[in-house]
């Protein structure tokens, strides 16, 4: 399954490991998806696809939320977690000719990609069921900032396709607006 729009959020790096006040945790990242409809309906048959299962399984009814909000425009959040326990990261990304992103490139919010992704049970001995969707791979095809790296795995070649937009070879990066220093400090 592939979900495509706009990287929402805080993005983490996709090379070293995420951490939280210092500890290690999940790799999480949230893409804005414009016109939802149909992958919310695909994510939604997963959803309770994997509900189902985990009540048959534990006989208890608990569920954790779907791994998307909507939004009131009808576009939707996705919410990807590649969990470090289970080795699902780091995981393979590239630029728009399918090349691994710079180790230095920083990709912040607001860079468009297309993001491979795998529907994940939660497991039977977890608090509550659900699904979650873990990222396989990732392709930055229009870069807000800078930095990042494929580490492999998996066969880009066989979840992507070149796209038009951003190349490292030939970037052309948006800068930053930037703020005035000249005005009054307490506005």
């Amino acid at each position: 399954m592939q979900i495509q729009g706009e990287l929402t959020g805080f993005i983490p790096s996709f090379y070293e490991t995420p951490t939280y006040n210092n500890e290690q945790t999940d790799f999480r990242l949230k893409v804005l998806v414009e016109d939802a409809s149909e992958i919310v309906e695909k994510i939604s048959l997963e959803y309770d696809r994997a509900c189902e299962w985990w009540a048959h399984q534990t006989g208890r009814r608990a569920f954790f939320d779907a791994p998307f909000e909507m939004q009131t425009d009808g576009s939707a959040i996705i919410k990807l977690t590649a969990k470090l326990a289970y080795d699902e990261f780091p995981f393979p990304a590239v630029d728009s000719e399918l090349n691994p992103l710079a180790t230095d490139l920083i990709v912040k919010s607001g860079s468009k990609a297309i993001v491979h992704v795998e529907p994940a049970f939660h497991p039977k001995r977890a608090p509550k069921g659900g699904l979650r969707l873990r990222p396989l791979g990732v392709q930055v095809v229009e870069v807000v900032s800078s930095k990042g790296r494929d580490s492999g795995g998996v066969d880009i070649n066989k979840m992507f396709k070149k796209q038009d937009g951003f190349k490292q070879s030939t970037p052309v990066v948006k800068e930053l607006a930037s703020v005035s220093t000249n005005e009054d400090p307490d506005f």
